[in-house]
């Protein structure tokens, strides 16, 4: 009997050791705290906000994962254990991303078609894949009664039925995602994935193909929104490897 109840006292103590409690931590550069950081536990999906003196306070238990995530900072993930508990406050200490200076050139005068009056000012730049298609002309049904009225060239109607509009669409995409491929390669290098993202190697190219396959990525590419991407990417990378885990 003694045994037993020795037992089932075990087994009450270790759940509630499982149970999560509130990590009291700081994040710090340095000796100094710093604000206005997202501090995201990966195992949890919670996420807060460090105050005006690096402190926060966020749900977790031995064996979650903690990021700490800023566009200013590196991205760093810490491993939790029961130790870190002890520490009033536990402290995270990270690195600030290096600053480059954008080349900057200067010249005497800058000539261009817009300066010319040759085009109009701040129009749209189309990318090879877009001209092309602009200029073979994207046939819609109605463009038939301009056709018939001598006011809209033939080959639109040729190039839809040859395919040839078809094709220089996909082509369009496929361009539009090669950008997206490149921009998340400019972002990341393959240690980063595999260290900072938890990608497996033999996965990290598929990986970037199913983040840019993501719309909310693609558009936060195209819109050269490098912290949101980051973050989007977290998130990402943990759906990806789940999935792979339950192939």
């Amino acid at each position: 009997m003694a045994k037993l109840l020795y037992l089932l006292l075990f087994i009450t103590t270790v759940g509630f050791s499982q149970e999560r409690k509130p990590l009291n931590g700081r994040v710090v550069n340095g000796t100094a705290g710093i604000s206005n950081v997202f501090v995201i536990n990966k195992t949890l999906g919670a996420e807060v906000t460090t105050n005006s003196t690096g402190n926060f306070i966020i749900s977790a238990k031995a064996g979650d994962k903690i990021v700490v995530y800023s566009n200013t900072l590196e991205v760093r993930e810490f491993a939790i254990s029961e130790a870190c508990f002890l520490d009033n406050p536990y402290v995270l200490s990270v690195n600030y991303k290096p600053y480059e200076l954008e080349e900057v050139t200067v010249t005497a005068s800058a000539i261009t078609a817009e300066s010319l009056n040759i085009v109009p000012k701040n129009q749209r730049k189309y990318t090879p894949a877009e001209k092309k298609l602009y200029t073979a002309g994207d046939f819609k049904w109605i463009d038939l009664l301009h056709i018939l009225g001598g006011s809209m060239p033939f080959d639109p109607v040729l190039n839809a039925i040859n395919g040839r509009t078809k094709r220089m669409k996909e082509g369009i995409a496929t361009e539009k995602k090669e950008t997206a491929s490149d921009y998340i390669d400019g972002l990341y290098t393959e240690d980063e994935i595999i260290n900072g993202l938890k990608v497996p190697k033999e996965h990290v190219q598929g990986f970037v193909y199913y983040a840019i396959e993501n719309p909310a990525v693609a558009a936060a590419t195209r819109a050269d929104n490098q912290s949101l991407v980051r973050l989007l990417m977290i998130d990402l990378a943990n759906k990806y490897v789940s999935l792979k885990q339950q192939e």
